[in-house]
């Protein structure tokens, strides 16, 4: 399997995801929920972990400890967000349209920024193609 195989299926799970917690009740925290699924996701990387690992140990290094707990914090604070603006009214197919070609740019950006990495005449036509989707998305929002 490739990176672009995952980067065409991982955001499936995602969709599936955001649809799925449209069955919970309303009267039940969405943060609570999210709890519960951050807990299975811990369990479900323990066992990739486990099976993917040549070194079994689960000690990180602990000049790396701060790091990975930041980016749970963040990941934790993405989901918050996701969760808040579900709670606020989005509808998903709204909310999808705006939050993951936005994703896209800030993760462009940040590439190009930070890490100084080089993107081609297609992918900067991609950028553009998708900056001009979120103009004309919000745009013509009613």
């Amino acid at each position: 399997m490739t990176w672009q195989v995952l980067a065409v299926v991982g955001p499936l799970f995602f969709v599936v995801y955001q649809a799925l917690s449209k069955f919970f009740p309303k009267d039940v925290s969405p943060f609570l929920i999210n709890l519960y699924v951050s807990l299975m996701g811990a369990a479900v990387m323990l066992v990739l972990f486990l099976f993917t690992s040549p070194n079994k140990s689960l000690e990180l290094a602990p000049k790396y400890l701060p790091l990975a707990l930041g980016i749970g914090a963040l990941i934790a604070l993405g989901n918050a967000a996701i969760i808040r603006a579900y709670g606020l009214g989005a509808p998903q197919s709204g909310f999808t349209s705006l939050f993951y070609p936005l994703l896209i740019i800030y993760g462009v950006a940040l590439g190009v920024l930070f890490w100084k990495e080089k993107i081609n005449l297609m992918q900067g036509l991609g950028l553009a193609l998708s900056l001009a989707g979120l103009f004309l998305i919000t745009y013509f929002r009613k």
